[in-house]
């Protein structure tokens, strides 16, 4: 599957500026390619400029360093799911679509930038102290979104009683295991077979009989609040 562009999380730019984005991107998906293959500390930046075919002096005028090139490519996934995610969730007024809806972009997210997820487990150690508590909290933030419209439908009488921390990060690790463990399931899964699967899995098998109607119903229906 070939791999988008890593737009940055801000609103979209226009003119120069849109371009300037364009190219600081190209420059953080070959950094993230290289990262991947030959490892953190390996890759120089004089390599990331060779794969992209640049000057070294152009890679300085986006980012501060290495470190910062690292920091930037870690953080936009998260970044990404909190600024076009999130606001399309909130319109909803039904917890269980907002669930299921959070649980496929994530995952959709995972699919897109499968090397950048990947870099995050094998690289976020070799960020200074105060730049991995930044990851970690945005992904916390992420964990909270779920963990809010799963103790919703609960309260709704839309999901059985469950463990709300463990269970929140069973949505996160639905996304991860697919860009982790991509190799295992590419062959024998199509990725919307994957997604349905778990959602089957993670959020179907605790369902209520009030939560089965409401995912029954037409679609029409499950926008109305049904408080």
């Amino acid at each position: 599957m070939p791999r988008k562009a890593a737009p940055h999380p801000a609103a979209v730019a226009k003119g120069p500026r849109k371009l300037s984005e364009q190219r600081r991107d190209q420059i953080v998906r070959a950094a993230v390619q290289l990262f991947s293959d030959r490892g953190y500390f390996p890759t120089t930046i004089e390599d990331i400029a060779n794969e992209v075919d640049v000057s070294k002096g152009l890679i300085y005028l986006y980012f501060k360093d290495k470190n910062d090139l690292l920091f930037y490519a870690l953080r936009f996934v998260l970044e990404r799911f909190a600024s076009e995610v999130l606001p399309q969730l909130r319109r909803s007024h039904n917890p269980l679509a907002a669930l299921r809806g959070a649980l496929r972009a994530y995952c959709r997210l995972a699919n897109d930038y499968r090397f950048e997820h990947e870099l995050a487990y094998r690289a976020t150690r070799d960020l200074p102290r105060k730049q991995r508590l930044h990851i970690k909290v945005e992904e916390t933030k992420i964990w909270r979104v779920f963990r809010n419209y799963l103790e919703a439908c609960i309260h709704r009488g839309f999901m059985v009683s469950v463990n709300l921390d463990i269970m929140a990060y069973q949505y996160i690790m639905l996304a991860h295991q697919w860009a982790l463990k991509n190799w295992a399931f590419r062959d024998k899964y199509a990725f919307e077979d994957y997604l349905a699967d778990g959602e089957k899995i993670l959020i179907d098998n605790f369902l209520t009989e009030e939560g089965r109607k409401l995912s029954e119903a037409p679609p029409q229906a499950k926008t109305k609040d049904r408080r």
